[in-house]
């Protein structure tokens, strides 16, 4: 019994390593092209990241310049799970927040941006990672 509980107890532990170690290869550094949808409409949306250390950096830009090569911060990837955030506005004017947060399945991101403050608004959003 106690040889059955060892063996268990190893088992488990092999198979925990291997989640965490595929988990920590995940890199998704490189372009991802998609679009945004707002109140019916569609803008084409390129996000550039890069991992270093660890951490992802990275600029998103849009066809209709509210986001012009715009730093994105607070980039977390947990499991499938993807959210980051972005200003953007008109001009050389910072008029919002938004919050991407996406589900990564294998070479696509998809999920909603939501704007954060007065108006709360959303819409989907889906981005292809560029080979």
């Amino acid at each position: 019994m106690r040889k059955y509980i060892c063996f268990s107890a190893l088992v488990l532990f092999v198979l925990g390593l291997g989640a965490a170690t595929a988990s920590q290869k995940i890199d998704l550094s490189g372009t991802w092209v998609g679009f945004a949808e707002r109140m019916g409409s569609q803008d084409t949306v390129t996000l550039v990241l890069e991992k270093k250390e660890g951490v992802y950096t990275g600029k998103i830009t849009d066809q209709m310049g509210m986001f012009p090569g715009v730093e994105i911060r607070n980039f977390v990837l947990k499991d499938n799970a993807v959210t980051f955030q972005f200003d953007g506005g008109t001009g050389n004017e910072v008029n919002f927040t938004l919050k991407a947060e996406m589900t990564l399945s294998e070479d696509t991101m998809k999920g909603t941006w939501k704007m954060v403050g007065v108006d709360e608004e959303t819409g989907a959003i889906e981005l292809s990672l560029q080979k």
